[in-house]
């Protein structure tokens, strides 16, 4: 019985997977009239795991879960030690929805993020982020 009991956990050992930790950087104009807000995950490489991009009454996420509004999907993501780079797309990746492209700085425990958010057709803006 101990040697079945055994055998039992290291097999659900083999069904574990490593957990991934995500934070939102929330990105929004001075005035609020735009905003990009990013679910990355918190691993070596940049890893967007969710967005939603807001400009007047327009929205667009990549899940229901993360807001109402039109589909997108990331198009690109990239990330160095001072610059990220995200571009949204429609669901068909024909269409660029929105240019995310993020300075980045840090000094001891302080880091901030600011740069221009671009949505095609509805204008652009500068941006400050909060978060990770």
């Amino acid at each position: 019985m101990i040697r079945q009991a055994a055998i039992a956990i290291v097999g659900l050992c083999g069904l574990a997977t490593p957990a991934f930790s995500t934070e939102w950087i929330n990105c929004a104009s001075p005035d609020g009239g735009a905003s990009f807000d990013i679910l990355v995950g918190m691993t070596d490489v940049i890893w967007v795991a969710g967005m939603t991009i807001t400009v007047g009454d327009k929205v667009w996420a990549t899940d229901p879960a993360y807001g109402p509004g039109d589909p997108v999907v990331v198009g690109q993501a990239f990330e160095d030690a001072e610059t990220l780079r995200i571009d949204a797309v429609d669901p068909a990746v024909t269409t660029r929805v929105a240019e995310l492209r993020l300075f980045k700085a840090s000094e001891a425990e302080a880091a901030v993020h600011g740069g221009t958010l671009r949505i095609p057709g509805h204008g652009a803006w500068t941006v400050s982020c909060s978060g990770p």
